[in-house]
């Protein structure tokens, strides 16, 4: 392993170990236990299910943005499988690899140009941040007061923006062929030319209506789903007090962004201590908080990794082989 790898790592799981003491640094042990023990585990069921409406969701957004890549449309269960070994990846391996892996296995399996596949999920992305603005700014309508003016302002921009450079790159397809516009420009700078290039393609999908509103329905559609999911885990643990769907959405919105920090795989430690913090801020203990942040990370996380990997095996190829050929095609 290289050095700047080993720092990167050495730097995400202190990053990590920070944020855990955060975490944990105001919790009684005893207390937290007796919240986790008290949990109506009845939830479990609806949140378990939520996971795999969100990869089914997921896989049919897929669907739509590979549509122009194949003359017939991929198969859902098979994109089905491919996120959820996306997802299983990020969360068992540093530098966010199962976009890179997700994408390669797509252009093995599905018979696509790898770029292709690489550029559809580089607009997943860019959706996902378009659709998850979206619903945190609805929140704000339906329950004023539980996000900052100044805040809402900075989401509306960044909403606009996001959606802007969507419409841009949907449009930016000829622009960016050889001899074009953006092409002349970009032609100095090789490694921004192939990335515009390659997003410009996974977006050109949308320049048709009815698909663009497929994708940014399902967009919504998966987000919304997501903050049930945080709904129903404060149900689980008596909390539905203080946790309605605005203020669930507004908790995934928080967790979204802090996906962002590096740290270890699965966010492990970042989002137990920011999620904790909104809980608390709400009116949760610290104890509850945590107990809260716990239960819905590790629902999330353990089935997510387990289906992921348990598919990967079925497709022959191991962690250590995936990740050879990813470093090998970065």
């Amino acid at each position: 392993m290289s050095r700047k790898k080993v720092l990167s790592a050495v730097v995400a799981f202190a990053i990590t170990g920070f944020f855990l003491w955060l975490a944990l640094r105001k919790v009684e042990f005893a207390a937290l236990g007796a919240a986790l023990a008290a949990a109506r585990f009845g939830w479990l069921i609806p949140m378990l299910a939520i996971v795999y409406l969100d990869l089914l969701v997921r896989a049919a957004r897929w669907r739509v943005l590979l549509s122009r890549t194949r003359p017939l449309p991929a198969p859902v269960w098979d994109l089905f499988k491919l996120e959820a070994i996306g997802l299983a990846v990020n969360n068992v391996l540093l530098l966010r690899l199962g976009e890179l892996a997700r994408a390669g296995l797509a252009a093995r399996r599905l018979g696509i140009p790898a770029a292709a596949a690489l550029a559809s999920v580089a607009i997943e992305r860019a959706l996902d941040v378009a659709a998850l603005l979206t619903i945190f700014v609805l929140a704000t309508r339906l329950a004023p007061g539980i996000a900052p003016v100044s805040v809402v302002r900075a989401a509306l921009l960044l909403l606009g923006a996001a959606i802007g450079a969507l419409i841009v790159l949907a449009a930016a397809e000829s622009s960016l062929a050889p001899g074009g516009f953006a092409e002349r420009r970009l032609r100095r700078w090789p490694r921004v030319h192939t990335f515009v290039e390659q997003l410009a393609l996974g977006a050109a999908v949308l320049r048709s209506p009815a698909a663009a509103a497929k994708a940014a329905a399902l967009s919504l559609l998966l987000w919304s789903v997501d903050a049930a999911l945080y709904w129903a885990g404060a149900y689980a643990l008596g909390l539905g007090g203080i946790m309605d769907y605005p203020r669930a959405v507004l908790t995934l919105s928080w967790a979204g962004a802090i996906s962002a920090i590096p740290a270890a795989p699965g966010g492990i430690g970042t989002f137990e201590n920011f999620v904790a913090s909104i809980l608390h801020t709400f009116g949760a203990s610290p104890d509850l908080a945590l107990a809260y942040a716990l239960l819905t990370h590790m629902i999330m996380y353990l089935l997510v990794t387990v289906t992921g990997l348990v598919f990967l095996s079925r497709e022959g190829v191991s962690l250590a082989q995936l990740r050879e050929e990813v470093e090998r095609n970065k």
